[in-house]
């Protein structure tokens, strides 16, 4: 009973939060201050029914700890605050496996943020390449930094597979699991997927995530570019357009997804990472 409830308030809220930032490019700041009082209400009730108070402490310790994470990634202007919101709600409602999930080997927390920080990576990955390969001045902006930078991704690459093979060959030599001297000897292909990646995510960036516009053309929500992950608010926008006749502005990545994502397949799958040892 107490696993349905958690996993109804989560599929809800992650899942309105998901279809809101997607069509909307936002979700109201309401819906996961709901998630993490109903939460802690629902939490308080079955601590008192079954006289076992670790089932309230455990969840605000949990919320407190990843809604400091959020917090942080959000004063550090990388995400915005509601994303930092949303994390603290998942450590809120999922603070321990539902019994009706698989097990884990990690503690249920580690598990969600470790797998919460790989369907990050994926998503971000396929979100870039998805809306950067829409767009001709992206890819040919991007080939071009590419031939610049040719001598310096070729020195980077040849270090990854000198090193990696090379501690390969030696991990072989020494006896070790051939499933580890296999995995060894693959990683330089990883690392320089990621190396690319990383040359395309700025290319990306640079030229779809921000925009220069009329402040005649702000509107709630708007971001400005120096500013932290914080939609503008009509007073703010007023007193921009006093001063200003342009501004930058910036948009993020539609994050929101990840979240339900991680909350089912930590319950239903378990440890990603398992996927990578």
């Amino acid at each position: 009973m107490l696993g349905f409830v958690f996993l109804a308030i989560g599929i809800v809220g992650f899942g309105l939060a998901a279809y809101w930032d997607l069509r909307y490019t936002e979700f109201p700041d309401w819906l996961p201050y709901s998630m993490i009082i109903l939460t802690i209400a629902a939490k308080a009730v079955f601590s008192y029914a079954a006289d076992d108070w670790l089932i309230l402490g455990t969840s605000v310790f949990y919320g407190c700890m990843f809604l400091g994470l959020g917090l942080l990634l959000y004063f550090a202007r990388q995400w915005g605050d509601g994303d930092a919101w949303l994390l603290g709600a998942l450590g809120f409602v999922l603070p321990d496996q539902l019994e009706f999930g698989v097990s884990t080997n990690l503690p249920f927390p580690m598990t969600l943020l470790f797998n919460f920080l790989l369907v990050s990576l994926v998503y971000l990955i396929a979100y870039s390449l998805v809306l950067g390969l829409r767009n001709r001045t992206v890819n040919k902006r991007y080939a071009e930094h590419l031939y610049k930078e040719r001598y310096k991704l070729m020195g980077m690459t040849a270090f990854f597979f000198a090193f990696c093979w090379g501690f390969a060959f030696f991990m072989h030599y020494m006896g070790f699991n051939a499933m580890n001297v296999m995995q060894m000897a693959m990683l330089p292909f990883l690392l320089t997927f990621v190396l690319l990646f990383s040359y395309y995510a700025k290319i990306v960036e640079k030229n779809l995530f921000k925009r220069k516009i009329k402040t005649s053309e702000l509107k709630e929500g708007d971001v400005i570019l120096d500013g932290r992950w914080r939609g503008l608010t009509k007073k703010e926008i007023t007193e921009i357009r006093r001063k200003n006749k342009y501004t930058w502005i910036k948009e993020g990545v539609r994050f929101a997804p990840v979240f339900i994502i991680t909350m089912l397949i930590s319950i239903f799958y378990g440890d990603l990472i398992l996927i990578l040892v």
